[in-house]
């Protein structure tokens, strides 16, 4: 049995969520099924060694080098397949990864469109192409049961749920599971400073709150930033440290909004690298833990809004590795799971009050920090890589689906590839003609 694990992301000494999710997907996997054969391909050069020898690592040159993958392998596991995996469907089995409401995650980010008729083309395109993602799957993973309930809803609506498939399994579970982001192996290393007493501004004696990871439109760095205003009010040893602006995969940046427009509030407010301090570029993989040992706090905030009704904090995972007592808005599953073990405070969403509040509340009281530290625990075991993957490994060690037949499912992706393509098409007709 030949399996690929097809990588959206980077994957390297410089990667993110979705470039770390298959490279830890791929290692389990290849682990867990040493008679098959595995192969990780990536969108990039790899500047990485494979963990195993029944694990290779290749580069994605071209969507018709994609294809080749494809063709040489059995099963298929990907974010997002491409448009031209159409021509393999009958031949190999299909897992989908939406790890993420990416639909949600996408209607944020077209904000970034100023114009209101390339925005509801470029979203008709994502609805084609999500809707071409879920025909084509033979199993569907997601990172947490809300998103589940979405998915469901979903597959119900296109169609994709028929009674016979139900009658195989009332759960459907054999055709929509939960894989969530898990939590690396072992502990952090922290072999010498690289935050305090290191970045100019930031003393070896003061307290460090780390941002773990990108500033996108679905967070509030404002909040925290504004939060940061009113603790500095009180105490100058307690800092705000951004861990990462330019994203590997380049889907933002300092020149983004978002993160731009954080990075000029903190101007605006006199905090700028006296109190808030922003690390341009991107910290390698294997380097993270060294600065998550060295913080005290970790802090991240969302909006009341969609996206973090179905969000699955991912930054929150490394800082459960970590054992970093958290600060964040209340909202998505992974918050609610902090309240719940008590391994760190929640706050209304864009309340700067209450955010500072609990920041001072977790810096003053040792107790409470120190058992917020030892409750992170049960976290970090609830989400090893090893248990978060075991329905994905379980499938891909018999590989049946239960999906209905793909005869009856190639109609409808004929139509959302139809679909996609042409307002594609009708996307680049507007770029042509200019604004």
């Amino acid at each position: 049995m030949k399996i690929l694990v097809h990588s959206r992301g980077a994957v390297g000494k410089a990667m993110a969520s979705s470039g770390v999710r298959a490279y830890h997907m791929a290692r389990v996997l290849a682990r867990e099924l040493p008679d098959a054969e595995f192969t990780l391909s990536v969108p990039y050069y790899p500047d990485i060694d494979s963990p195993y020898p029944n694990l290779r690592i290749a580069r994605q040159e071209s969507q018709w080098t994609d294809l080749q993958q494809m063709r040489e392998h059995d099963i298929i596991i990907s974010r997002n397949f491409p448009a031209q995996a159409i021509a393999l469907l009958f031949q190999k089995t299909w897992v989908l990864d939406f790890y993420s409401t990416f639909f949600i995650e996408w209607l944020e980010l077209s904000k970034r469109i100023p114009h209101a008729g390339r925005r509801r083309i470029w979203t008709d395109s994502n609805r084609h192409y999500i809707n071409y993602q879920l025909a084509m799957a033979d199993f569907i993973i997601c990172a947490s049961e809300r998103q589940r309930d979405a998915l469901i809803g979903a597959l119900a609506s296109t169609g994709l749920l028929t009674p016979q498939m139900y009658e195989r399994d009332r759960t459907l579970r054999k055709f929509v599971d939960v894989v969530p982001y898990g939590v690396k192996p072992g502990r952090p290393d922290h072999d010498g400073n690289v935050i305090k007493g290191v970045v100019p501004g930031i003393r070896e004696t003061d307290t460090v709150l780390i941002w773990n990871g990108s500033i996108m439109e679905w967070f509030d760095a404002k909040t925290v930033i504004r939060a940061m205003a009113e603790i500095a009010k009180v105490r100058d040893d307690v800092k705000l440290f951004f861990l990462g602006t330019e994203h590997p995969d380049y889907v933002t940046g300092l020149l983004a909004p978002p993160p731009k427009e954080a990075l000029e509030l903190s101007q605006e407010l006199g905090l700028y690298e006296k109190s808030v301090f922003f690390n341009v570029g991107w910290v390698p993989y294997d380097e993270i833990g060294g600065y998550l040992v060295e913080a005290d706090i970790g802090v991240c905030a969302g909006f009341d809004n969609t996206e973090t009704r179905f969000a699955f904090r991912t930054r929150y995972v490394d800082l459960f590795w970590a054992g970093l007592p958290v600060v964040c808005t209340e909202g998505d599953v992974l918050a609610q799971r902090i309240h719940d073990v008590g391994a760190g405070i929640t706050v209304p969403t864009e309340d700067v009050r209450a955010f500072a509040d609990a920041v001072l509340r977790l810096v003053d009281d040792k107790e409470l920090h120190s058992n917020c530290r030892e409750h992170m625990a049960v976290l970090a075991d609830e989400l090893s890589w090893d248990s978060a993957l075991k329905p994905l490994v379980e499938f891909c060690r018999h590989g049946r689906s239960i999906a209905s037949p793909k005869r009856q499912r190639l109609a409808p992706l004929i139509r959302h590839e139809i679909g996609y393509l042409q307002t594609h098409i009708r996307q680049n007709r507007i770029k042509q003609e200019g604004p």
